[in-house]
């Protein structure tokens, strides 16, 4: 795991909330707090792939590297919880935060673990990385770059293990079989981008560019403007998502 720097010499003190934009640092509590939410809960999604994959009998190195990536996980709650604390805001306890998982019982255990694999290591982890790395470049405080520097490393290692993963999956199914997930990932992939679409919708087309978004002090709280970040769903699924999808025939 990829520490930047370790996560014990961040000086979370040098964060001072009061020498920012009183709203924007109103709004980072509220982020700062939902993402300890969002990285709790993949932690649990992370934890059941890891049982479908050891029931599944997937190779020990498979079950190694989702271990590792609940273990960043929890260090990603951790470092969003910290962050939050830092501003001035209240860190969700994990009871607040935990959600009961979808009932997959009657999902063949192979298909479970191929959805996982697709929807949490493709998907989810390419537009999160796209996210975070254009945020990490931006941002101006030392503190808010070390904390999504960290996060960013250890995901963009998930997302290079997902289509491996997925590869391998895919390998041995009849053509109807593969066609069959090129729905379910189009389905997954078209979710972010319709959400993306509808904000772009409303924007005049020369406000279509990232360029016109810079917004310097967002950055510096780790945070990203509606059509900025619609922007970089876009951005993202070009230039990382859509070339990898294709090479595995669910493009």
């Amino acid at each position: 795991m990829r520490q930047t720097p370790t996560d014990s010499a961040l000086d979370f003190a040098a964060l001072d909330p009061g020498a920012l934009p009183p709203v924007l640092v109103e709004q980072a509590r509220l982020v700062w707090a939902d993402r300890v939410r969002t990285e709790y809960q993949s932690i649990q999604i992370a934890t059941r792939f890891l049982g479908e994959c050891l029931a599944a009998g997937e190779p020990l190195d498979v079950s190694r590297a989702v271990a590792e990536t609940i273990d960043e996980e929890v260090r990603h709650a951790e470092l969003c919880g910290r962050m939050c604390a830092a501003l001035g805001g209240r860190v969700p306890a994990p009871r607040e935060v935990a959600a009961p998982l979808a009932d997959l019982r009657e999902v063949p255990l192979d298909e479970r673990v191929l959805a996982s694999a697709i929807s949490l290591f493709l998907v989810a982890e390419a537009f999160s990385v796209g996210y975070l790395l254009d945020l990490e470049a931006r941002a101006d405080h030392p503190v808010t770059r070390a904390v999504l520097g960290a996060i960013a490393g250890d995901e963009a290692e998930h997302e290079a293990f997902g289509p491996e993963l997925v590869a391998r999956k895919l390998r041995d199914l009849p053509p109807a079989k593969r066609a069959a997930w090129r729905g379910f990932t189009g389905r997954i992939v078209r979710g972010h981008l319709d959400r993306a679409e509808q904000v772009l919708s409303r924007l005049p087309a020369e406000d279509r560019s990232l360029d016109r978004w810079p917004e310097p002090e967002r950055a510096t709280l780790g945070l990203l403007g509606e059509a900025r970040l619609a922007l970089l769903c876009q951005r993202t699924y070009k230039e990382r998502l859509a070339p990898t999808l294709e090479k595995l025939g669910l493009g």
